[in-house]
């Protein structure tokens, strides 16, 4: 599917998490983690979710997204059990249901844009824990779970971008020489407006942009502070990676 590119004011605080996977990728390009290399990317992990959990929770705070939030509180206060060798098992187990809900919930939240922008967060978050987890176990036990979670978020990613769209809008006054182009989401508008006398637009009153409406500029200005353009990046990175769907 087409992906594109990431605004550069997608959310600092969950680009920490794409960063993860592509060092997970790149440490483990040879079938093997180093000690240092796991102890590196747990930390990475840990840190990642931390700086997220707090926004995380208060966006899941919600009538229907209630029972994913304490899912997803049980496994973000266990993050820091990764630390320890020996604990990355039991932090499996909440982590691993609280991830698989929050895959599955975006088909429930369809349609309710700050529910599912909510999700879509806690879904990487969780992931990326769960994914963190696992590298300790498949490095202690010779096994392979980490990756085999990969093909999942690949297709909760393609369904939340599929699911979380702007509704966008064309109206055209060819006597006029005038178009608009408004695209909304989640009670937030952004308007394109295209004079054909000064072959240029605007948008929402801003400098004049040179020929014809650029409609993914618009989409993409709406959309910079969902969690869209790091669900775009974190799916291209995967697909880099060769991750196949289930």
């Amino acid at each position: 599917m087409a992906v594109r590119p990431a605004p550069a004011r997608a959310d600092a605080s969950y680009e920490a998490f794409v960063q993860f996977f592509i060092s997970a990728y790149d440490k483990g390009r040879d079938g093997n983690y180093s000690v240092a290399e796991i102890n590196e990317l747990v930390q990475q992990a840990v840190s990642a979710v931390n700086g997220a959990k707090s926004d995380v929770l208060v966006r899941l705070d919600r009538q229907l997204t209630s029972e994913l939030r304490g899912k997803a509180e049980a496994a973000v206060t266990k993050v820091e059990l990764l630390k320890v060798w020996w604990l990355a098992g039991p932090a499996i187990i909440s982590t691993h249901d609280a991830a698989y809900s929050a895959k599955a919930h975006i088909g429930t939240v369809a349609g309710q844009d700050a529910e599912l922008d909510a999700v879509g967060r806690a879904m990487i978050v969780l992931f990326a824990e769960l994914n963190a987890a696992y590298i300790m176990v498949d490095a202690e036990e010779g096994t392979n779970s980490a990756a085999v979670q990969r093909p999942y978020l690949r297709e909760g990613l393609e369904h939340l971008i599929r699911e979380i769209q702007p509704e966008c809008g064309r109206n055209t006054l060819p006597s006029a020489g005038y178009v608009s182009y408004v695209c909304t989401f989640n009670g937030r508008t952004v308007r394109a407006e295209y004079w054909s006398g000064s072959n240029s637009y605007r948008i929402d009153g801003g400098d004049a942009i040179p020929g014809q409406i650029n409609e993914d500029l618009v989409q993409d200005l709406l959309m910079a502070n969902t969690v869209l353009p790091n669900a775009e990046r974190l799916l291209a990175e995967l697909i880099r990676q060769g991750v196949g769907l289930p």
